[in-house]
């Protein structure tokens, strides 16, 4: 069976291509560039390229497929034409859908965000929650859009799942807007240094190895118009940060910064855009966004698509492995972080224990238990 992939070199897309491809599928993989570094080299993966803005070329793509999973985005904090957000996530969107339409697609899957409903209150968010704010993010407002986009084909007829992750890790290249594997290699080389706040603010964190379980699922058991939050753990920053200390072995020192003086820095770094046009550091939409919890729930996705979560310490585990063998990090003694020590398997282990009985108190709440 054939399936198309758009996005094919996204920390998501690439992954998905490569668990279809392994799976047996033969993939089509839509991407702007086919000697791109991102792009996973499979028997049953072939190169198309494509650009989801150009219908032509998604017509060819789409050519002899069966399944379609719509997994490219413009996710970038910044761009330079703010129209790319649009151009890309709700356009784009359109041009696939119509031509999946056109060429008799029988399913797709659509890669939106848990962004769409933004900060959360007291409980985590499910999908028949309301947002409670507006939509000063561009990536979440173009990506609520392509929802909206959606839906409209859906009640034309065309069968079409929407899954919702939440902030992605794994194994997988650190991009721009990879940020969690930002902060993470950010580090390991001891470059990053800080806690935003009090380091209690929430969001969630989902194993990139899950989310592509979780849109293979989708396809299969997914129903047509209906939305799956695809998350993981409810984490708080400190509890994020003493867990990147035990799986790592790297005790660096992190400093505690008040959100007024970071949002100060981003006010700063929005009036360098306005006078240079260089890339900005940080905006103060995303500043203000650290005032607020992102928690979610995942309990219809485990209910309906059999969806598993990956405990946190074991998934940040693999991707600090990752992370560090793709940049040459080795363990060794240290100035700022003492005696550096790789984790065996029989140590996280321990971790695991550890961080299950101190969950509350860092703030690690399992999707499964969320309050509904």
């Amino acid at each position: 069976m054939k399936v198309l992939v758009t996005g094919a070199t996204g920390f998501i897309g690439r992954q998905l291509t490569l668990a279809l491809a392994t799976a047996g599928y033969d993939v089509k993989a839509l991407c702007r560039n086919t000697d791109h570094p991102y792009l996973i080299k499979h028997k049953n993966i072939e190169p198309v390229l494509g650009n989801i803005l150009y219908k032509q070329s998604l017509l060819r793509a789409m050519e002899g497929c069966t399944l379609v999973y719509h997994t490219a985005a413009m996710a970038k904090m910044w761009c330079r034409n703010p129209d790319d957000y649009h151009d890309t996530n709700v356009t784009g969107t359109r041009n696939v859908l119509e031509i999946a339409a056109q060429t008799g697609v029988k399913k797709i899957v659509h890669t939106s965000t848990c962004g769409v409903w933004g900060p959360t209150l007291k409980h985590p968010m499910t999908e028949t929650d309301p947002r409670i704010s507006g939509f000063p993010i561009a990536y979440e407002r173009t990506k609520y859009l392509a929802e909206l986009e959606v839906q409209n084909f859906v009640k034309q007829g065309l069968p079409v799942t929407i899954v919702n992750p939440s902030r992605v890790y794994g194994e997988g290249p650190v991009t721009d807007s990879n940020t969690v594997g930002k902060i993470i290699a950010g580090y390991l080389k001891g470059k990053w240094r800080v806690i935003p706040g009090n380091g209690e603010q929430v969001a969630n964190y989902a194993f990139l190895d899950d989310v592509v379980a979780g849109h293979i699922a989708a396809m299969d058991k997914g129903v047509a118009g209906e939305r799956y939050i695809l998350g993981g753990h409810d984490i708080s920053f400190n509890a994020f940060f003493d867990t990147l200390r035990q799986v790592s072995g790297m005790q660096r020192t992190l400093l505690k910064i008040p959100l007024n003086a970071i949002e100060l820095y981003s006010r700063l770094e929005w009036l360098k855009i306005r006078l240079t046009g260089l890339s900005p550091r940080f905006l103060p939409e995303f500043a203000e966004r650290l005032k607020y919890d992102q928690k979610y729930c995942s309990n219809k996705a485990i209910d309906q698509l059999g969806y598993n979560i990956t405990p946190f310490s074991e998934g940040l585990y693999k991707t600090v492995s990752y992370i560090k063998g793709i940049n040459g990090i080795k363990n060794r003694t240290n100035k700022d972080s003492g005696s550096e020590k790789s984790l065996e398997p029989e140590n996280r282990k321990s971790v695991e224990t550890k961080m299950t009985a101190k969950k509350q108190e860092q703030g690690i709440q399992k999707t499964q238990l969320c309050n509904n």
